[in-house]
Parts: C-alpha cells; structure tokens; sequence
C-alpha cells in the first residue's frame, strides 16, 4: 500500500516553500513566465491552461510566451481565458519565476531576469555552463530531476507524474 501526505499537507508544504523562494513579495505582485520549449521535438509545456487558472486565482500574474503550448494541442486563446497574458520570449522568461520543461539554453538564460526563479529540468552536473551562467545572474533554481524519487515525494516528483500520463 502506498502511503501519500493528505492533499492538505502537500498544499500547506508547498506554500511554505513558495513563500520561502519568493520571501516578502506579494502573490499579486510576482510574474509567472512560461516560455515556449526550443529542444528539438519537445512537445510538452510546463504549465497548462488549467495550471495557469489555479495561479491566477491565488493572485499570480502569468505570462504564456505566443505558440508556447502549440505542441502540447493548448492554444494561446486557452491560455487567455484561463486569465495569461501572451507575450514574447523575451517577457516569458523575464518574468520573476520561470516555468520550464528543459534547461533553457545559454542564450535562454541570458534573458532570464537578474535573482528570478527557474524551476526545470536542469541536470546540474551535466551543464557545469549552464550553472555558472544562473549563478552570475544570480538565479535561485529548482531542479526538478534533483526531487527525490520516493513515496512522500511522488507528488512532486515530475518524473512519475509524466510516466503516470503517458501510461
């Protein structure tokens, strides 16, 4: 039998560590970014209409870069409904906190804004450039492949979730 935290627990963790990474600043005053995934046959994207629906209702502001859920069959006029603002690359990843599938690139990482927030897949010890890049912008991030593959951690583990959607 599998043992999970109450869904409470993970919202109560969750907002906790949210408050910690984005510490003193009002939800309405932070800008989520979701740019469009530039890897070769990506088609995912880190947030879908309904994900940006639950952030605006908690008082986030969410910037959806123009094609960003193309591949995934979400269209930018499900992101407008759902309460997004569509934008270009360069607003996408300017934002205070970034949302992304795959590590962004150099260039990507060049236009991310000084001391935001990326969560992604970023495999640290496989882009030693990509690190040092983040660090001299001061970027705090999460590395998604870094959360712990065990029970308690399953719902924040992206890895089971993808293999659990894909079946």
């Amino acid at each position: 039998m599998e043992l999970r935290p109450p869904r409470k627990l993970k919202q109560r963790v969750l907002a906790k560590f949210t408050h910690f990474l984005l510490a003193s600043i009002p939800y309405k005053d932070l800008v989520v970014g979701v740019p469009k995934e530039t890897v070769l046959n990506e088609r995912r994207v880190a947030l879908s209409p309904a994900g940006v629906q639950a952030l605006v209702k908690q008082g986030f502001k969410v910037q959806v870069e123009s094609g960003a859920g193309d591949e995934a069959k979400f269209s930018d006029q499900q992101y407008k409904d759902a309460g997004a603002t569509i934008t270009d690359v360069k607003g996408a990843l300017g934002s205070d906190l970034v949302l992304k599938v795959r590590a962004p690139s150099l260039s990507e990482a060049d236009l991310l804004k000084p001391r935001s927030t990326l969560v992604s897949f970023i495999y640290p010890a496989q882009n030693p450039d990509l690190m040092k890049k983040l660090s001299e912008r001061q970027s705090t991030v999460l590395a998604m492949d870094q959360v712990p593959r065990v029970t308690i951690a399953q719902g924040y583990d992206a890895l089971s979730s993808m293999a659990n959607i894909a079946g």
